[in-house]
């Protein structure tokens, strides 16, 4: 299991986005959402998985009290992302469809797999955990590879 930082709530949204602004660096894994969305990304390579921890934060809800959908699209959409270059190659998403199965009002745990390596376009899904280990949401998408070869 590998790491990229260490999971970081900061609850005021001015001290989140401050703190994102000053750690962020145009460098895969270390762009300015992964900081200002504290998220935390960890690769089970056993499982070729990347899971992405995302804390809850009430500036990222939306008026119900519940994580605004975008946000939760967002860390799925990491975790393809992040599993698709963990384990093959650099992508691009080029395709993805959302399902979202209860409000989330907790931490979270997204879990991104790739389902089918083509060489061109990549096949992968995530779940979505919330802290009581329930399905919250779930995410498939299609990436396309950078190194892919005409």
């Amino acid at each position: 299991m590998t790491t990229t930082d260490s999971l970081r709530s900061i609850p005021d949204p001015v001290e989140a986005a401050q703190y994102a602004a000053a750690a962020a660096v145009p460098e895969f894994g270390r762009y300015f959402l992964i900081h200002f969305l504290g998220l935390s990304i960890a690769y089970q390579d056993d499982e070729q998985s990347c899971s992405v921890t995302m804390p809850f934060a009430l500036h990222l809800c939306n008026a119900g009290g519940a994580m605004h959908g975008g946000v939760l699209s967002t860390a799925l959409d990491i975790s393809m992302g992040h599993a698709c270059e963990h384990f093959l190659s650099a992508g691009s998403t080029i395709q993805m469809e959302m399902r979202f199965l209860r409000p989330v009002k907790s931490d979270v745990v997204c879990t991104g797999r790739i389902l089918k390596p083509g060489r061109r376009i990549v096949s992968l899904e995530s779940r979505m955990l919330d802290d009581q280990g329930r399905l919250a949401a779930v995410a498939s998408g299609s990436w396309f590879r950078h190194d892919a070869t005409e």
